[in-house]
Order: C-alpha cells, then sequence, then structure tokens
C-alpha cells in the first residue's frame, strides 16, 4: 500500500493526508524511529523517487534473497516487507522496513508500527506486470488443483467465499477505497488478485486437509509455498513504478 502512494505521488502535498489515512487504516498512528510521523516518511520517500528513483514494494520470499545487502536486508526478510526507492548508480535507494507489533482480536485488529529509514545500495529487479499476470495465472491452476484436493471449501468454510472469488477482477469496495486514485486498474486487479491468492495459500498451508498420507501433505504444502512466492512477486510487480 505504502508503495502504491508513493509511487502515485504527485508534486502537491494534498494526496500525503489520504495516503496516510489509507496506509495506517485500523493501525495506532504510524511513526519513524525518530517518532515523526508517517506523512514525513511519505514526503521524504517521495522527493526521492522525483528525483527519478523507481518506487516498489519488496516482499521477501522465505529462502530468496532479497536483493538488498547487509543489516538492511536482514531487516527487510525480518519484516516480510519493504519499501524500496532506487535512485539508480551513484544515487543508492531509500529502504523503508515496517516493524509491526500486532495487537487486538480478529475482529478488532490493531497494530504499532515503526518505520526505519535506511539508506542501501540495491539490485532487485522487479517483475514487469506482464511476467507477473503470467506467473500468478500459472499459480492459480496449481492452487485450484490443490485446494480441490485438499477440499478447502468443505472443511475451512471461512475460504470458500474467497475460493469462489479467485477468477474474478471485482475490486471490493473497501479495497478500492485504499487504493491511490487514478490507479491503473490493471495493477488493482493483479493486487487484489494475488493478495487473495496469498491469503487462500496461507490458510490452507496451515491444515493439511484431507491429505491421508505425510507424502500428500509434503506435496500440497510445496504447491502452495509455490502459488504463495507467485502472489507475492505479483503484488510487488503490481506497486512497481519507474520514472
Amino acid at each position: 500500500m505504502t508503495a502504491l502512494w508513493v509511487g502515485c505521488a504527485d508534486d502537491a502535498e494534498s494526496w500525503l493526508p489520504f495516503a496516510v489515512e489509507a496506509i495506517t487504516g485500523t493501525d495506532e498512528p504510524h511513526r519513524t524511529e525518530d517518532e515523526a510521523p508517517l506523512a514525513s516518511l511519505l514526503d521524504k520517500l517521495s522527493l526521492h523517487r522525483r528525483a527519478g528513483g523507481t518506487t516498489f514494494s519488496a516482499l521477501p520470499v522465505p529462502h530468496e534473497p532479497v536483493g538488498l545487502t547487509g543489516p538492511v536486508g536482514v531487516a527487510a526478510m525480518d519484516a516480510g516487507e519493504c519499501v524500496v526507492v532506487d535512485g539508480g548508480p551513484g544515487v543508492g535507494a531509500l529502504v523503508a522496513v515496517p516493524d509491526v507489533v500486532a495487537f487486538g482480536s480478529a475482529l478488532e485488529p490493531g497494530a504499532m508500527v515503526r518505520w526505519q529509514l535506511h539508506s542501501a545500495q540495491a539490485s532487485i529487479v522487479p517483475v514487469s506486470l506482464g511476467e507477473a499476470r503470467r506467473m500468478l495465472a500459472e499459480a492459480l491452476v496449481i492452487a485450484v488443483d490443490a485446494l480441490e484436493a485438499m477440499d478447502v471449501a468443505r472443511w475451512r468454510a471461512d475460504a470458500a467465499e474467497e475460493i469462489a472469488q479467485l477468477a474474478s477482477s471485482r475490486v471490493p469496495p473497501e479495497v478500492a477505497d485504499q487504493l491511490p486514485p487514478g490507479l491503473d486498474p490493471r495493477r488493482s486487479d493483479l493486487l487484489v488478485r494475488a493478495a487473495r491468492l496469498e491469503a487462500i495459500a496461507e490458510l490452507a498451508m496451515a491444515d493439511d486437509g484431507a491429505a491421508v498420507t505425510l507424502f500428500a501433505a509434503d506435496q500440497r504444502q510445496a504447491a502452495l509455498r509455490h502459488v504463495a512466492g507467485a502472489a507475492r512477486h505479483a503484488m510487488s510487480a503490481a506497486s512497481t513504478f519507474i520514472h
């Protein structure tokens, strides 16, 4: 979400309040390590982007290198996400890594978020929208086969509706309200499909369902890990802006 707003930002500051509201959601107000407000961080990232940088959200897949070296790469892997604004050779990148402490319940979720801002050299090669759509289409076939074999919709009623919506291009209104105005529909479609697919894969990996042997369970877990990885790459591609 943060990368989307920074990538779509213009020279005016009028977008900042809307971005802060969308990114914060039900969390407590986001702060940086030095207690600056989220708007201050977004402004720094936006300025770096307007200087000619490429903005993207890096969503590290477990056991895959993230393309950021040293402590920044470790922090990104630990967080499972970061926002990178790469200014190119000789300029370097700004990397914002969230430290999220969740609280509350599934009915009333919340989080305390502190952002760490780093300067680094990035060697991440973002996946293109076209390649991400191809990867997601392949992952969808694998996911449907695995989910049908596990009969997830039967033993996890909370997933049945999401599974039914996997092929839908409809962006839920509650999600659309959080996206930057004027966002390319191809991006929002890819983002929603990928996020839904990852959530279902994660849910299915939490339970072996109808698996009757250890081998069957391992095979399904491997397939679902591939699906979740493809979904994360697709979400990263949807939030990549090359300037």
